[in-house]
């Protein structure tokens, strides 16, 4: 995602499936984007089946960039 005039980039979580969106939950935020805009998230000991957005806000806090993906956890 491109996000050059960001101010703030968040990193929202959700189980995948439908009508999930009261199970969106907030896990992180960047307000530097000067080393690119990063998350580090431990998910040691969680099983994942989740989308993850990414919606970057412009100075008046507006959303103007998002992107979702799919996390999975691998199985051993």
């Amino acid at each position: 995602m491109e996000a050059e005039h960001a101010d703030m980039v968040l990193f929202w979580t959700s189980p995948t499936g439908t009508e999930v969106g009261k199970e969106r939950e907030l896990v992180g935020y960047d307000v530097d984007g000067e080393d690119g805009w990063s998350l580090e998230w431990n998910i040691e000991g969680q099983m994942l089946h989740n989308h993850l957005d990414i919606q970057a806000l412009g100075i008046d806090g507006v959303s103007y960039a998002r992107v979702s993906f799919n996390v999975h956890t691998l199985y051993e």
